[in-house]
């Protein structure tokens, strides 16, 4: 359904039921899984919203992947971006990380050290599930 989510918020122009095809869900999951992500209009159509369900990310720390809890979709998709950026730079665009430096996200520093970053780079130890995310229920992740 995070998928569906995000398919959603990118393009404001998919339906939900195309959505919920493409990712293998159906739209009753998205009302029961996800009901604050997800509005009916009067006409009844279905569009995904901005949210703030607490998630599960893994992001770069110095010794290997770290899993941090996140709030809310703007969020996640700041961490998504500097994946995006990690492995721009592991591609060979030497600034790709140069806006991150300093950068915390809801509390977490983000790892820019390039040399650190080259060697999990390396290593095969970047997160395995880097900028993909898991919604924690409420009752256990309440931030």
């Amino acid at each position: 359904m995070l998928a569906a989510h995000s398919d959603m918020m990118r393009d404001r122009t998919l339906s939900a039921s195309r959505a919920a095809l493409d990712n293998g869900v159906s739209v009753r999951d998205f009302w029961k899984y996800l009901p604050k992500a997800f509005k009916k209009d009067s006409r009844g159509r279905i569009s995904a919203i901005a949210d703030q369900y607490v998630r599960r990310m893994e992001i770069p720390g110095p010794d290997g992947p770290v899993v941090v809890k996140i709030k809310g979709y703007k969020a996640k998709t700041e961490i998504a971006r500097f994946r995006n950026d990690v492995f721009r730079f592991l591609g060979g665009d030497g600034s790709a990380l140069e806006k991150w430096k300093g950068v915390r996200i809801q509390g977490h520093e983000l790892l820019t050290d390039a040399r650190i970053i080259r060697l999990l780079g390396e290593q095969d130890n970047l997160p395995e599930h880097f900028g993909s995310d898991q919604v924690i229920p409420y009752s256990a992740g309440a931030a």
